[in-house]
């Protein structure tokens, strides 16, 4: 057995970082095919079935192969999540029987695919120092980006809002998933595209032309796929990338530098003209500030029938109906509140175990009322799905991650902000941990975890190797 063990270390050494890039680059190809096949409506589809096979090699890597200090801990950890699985489980043995347990199969591993890859991601730092190269991200992220204008251009897009008819979402299943994938990545392609512009020669003019290509796709998919997210991340992230060239472009005027700055200057204006013939800006003007401004037959498109139905006689309905301001919140978050006003009178309304354990996903008779109506905001879909247990042992370590980041920060300030990488990987970070809090679809959709994971993993590495630096060191 030991021998054995052995010889899988030595195979994940020379592999592992080829295995962790493939599989990044490899994530676009998944979600199209996933979103084909959710079109043709196939039960099961490609994505579901290559994210669970990883996220149950990582497990097994993690408790079986993986030797590196502080397993220990990682595997008190590791024990904690699966009892709480088994405590959940049991408990919806108890409500439902098996059925229930089932129904509420595929939602769990898709939650839980969050921790248990970040454990095997870690394990793999720990071990061997590896993690999913910047490079590889921004690839990916180009690679999704690139989708929307060839989807668009060939007309076989996918409308990322049936309801409203407005918006692209190219070959993917869901609008929301690819938006807040393309937020976290989109500043490690950003920033790379216009590196590779910068070292251009006549030689390499090829890489150029990909280079301006992809910087062409971000502006169109942060415009033509519909979505507030997207569009937000990425021209926040084009100023600031933009004045932070720009200064160094007066303290450092070199070519390299000046082609960097221009770069971001152009794909700003290049989005804002995109927005002034966009989806987005169809969809705020006919939808979103109609929401805002609390027109019912508005709602009810953006929500249906049934879940206002779901939601009648609610303690949280009757509060947004009387309270003007926690209403005005609500519309501002899409009606997100009104969406999980079904599973939080469920939640309330249970006993000890449903308040530690969770009410699960799937509807059941004991409950009264329908709950597997999405909770999009990651903290309180946790809370609900899982209950404080599952919450404490899931969302207060990423909580705390995030803590750290900015107590970093804070400690290094001049020295952080000197160097774009670090910048890049801790605006990632930042945007993934607003989009869990307020969007969802982060940490509970796999897709999108697992660029939460290897952005965040690239920030925790840069930040203990500049920690290693005199403070007056400066990153590139």
């Amino acid at each position: 057995m030991q021998n054995l063990r052995a010889k899988f270390q030595t195979e994940a050494k020379v592999r592992l970082p080829v295995i962790l890039a493939v599989y990044i680059l490899c994530q676009p190809l998944l979600d199209v095919l996933t979103g084909l096949g959710a079109e043709f409506e196939h039960p099961v589809t490609v994505g579901i079935v290559v994210r669970s096979l990883f996220m149950a090699a990582a497990f097994l890597y993690t408790v079986f192969v993986s030797d590196f200090p502080g397993k220990k801990r990682v595997m008190i950890y590791t024990g904690a999540l699966l009892a709480y699985l088994a405590l959940f489980m049991g408990y919806m043995f108890t409500l439902g029987g098996l059925s229930l347990c089932v129904s509420n199969m595929k939602d769990v591993i898709k939650t839980f695919f969050f921790p248990f890859v970040f454990l095997f991601l870690w394990a793999a730092y720990k071990q061997y120092g590896y993690l999913v190269t910047t490079r590889a991200i921004a690839l990916a992220g180009g690679i999704y980006a690139s989708v929307i204008p060839v989807a668009v251009a060939t007309g076989t897009s996918f409308v990322s809002y049936g309801n409203a008819g407005m918006g692209f979402r190219g070959w993917f299943y869901a609008a929301n998933e690819v938006g807040c994938i393309m937020a976290i990545t989109a500043p490690f392609t950003m920033q790379y595209c216009a590196q590779v512009l910068s070292e251009v020669t006549k030689k390499t003019w090829w890489k150029g032309a990909l280079a301006v290509w992809t910087l062409f796709a971000v502006a169109v998919s942060a415009n033509f796929l519909g979505t507030k997210i997207i569009f937000g991340a990425i021209v926040v992230y084009s100023v600031a990338a933009f004045v932070w060239q720009a200064v160094h472009l007066v303290r450092e005027r070199t070519r390299a530098r000046l082609v960097q700055t221009a770069a971001m200057a152009g794909l700003l204006v290049l989005i804002l003209i995109f927005f002034l013939n966009s989806p987005l800006k169809d969809y705020l003007d006919n939808v979103y500030f109609a929401l805002l401004g609390n027109d019912p037959e508005q709602t009810l498109l953006s929500w249906g029938e049934e879940i206002q139905r779901a939601a009648k006689g609610t303690w949280l309905k009757d509060l947004l109906n009387n309270n003007e301001t926690l209403e005005h919140i609500d519309q501002i978050l899409s009606r997100r509140l009104l969406g999980s006003c079904p599973s939080v009178q469920v939640y309330t309304e249970g006993g000890i175990a449903a308040k530690l354990l969770g009410i699960g996903y799937a509807n059941v008779a004991a409950y009264g009322r329908e709950v597997h109506f999405m909770v999009e905001m990651d903290p309180l879909a946790l809370l609900l799905r899982h209950g404080i247990l599952g919450f404490g042992l899931y969302y207060l370590p990423y909580l705390a991650f995030f803590v750290w980041a900015i107590v970093q920060f804070f400690r290094r300030p001049a020295q952080r902000l000197a160097s774009l990488d670090y910048c890049t990987a801790l605006y990632a970070v930042l945007m993934g941990f607003a989009i869990s809090a307020i969007a969802g679809h982060a940490l509970v959709s796999p897709a999108v975890a697992t660029f939460v994971l290897v952005t965040g993993m690239q920030l925790w590495a840069q930040t203990q190797e500049q920690n290693r630096l005199p403070k007056k060191t400066a990153g590139r």
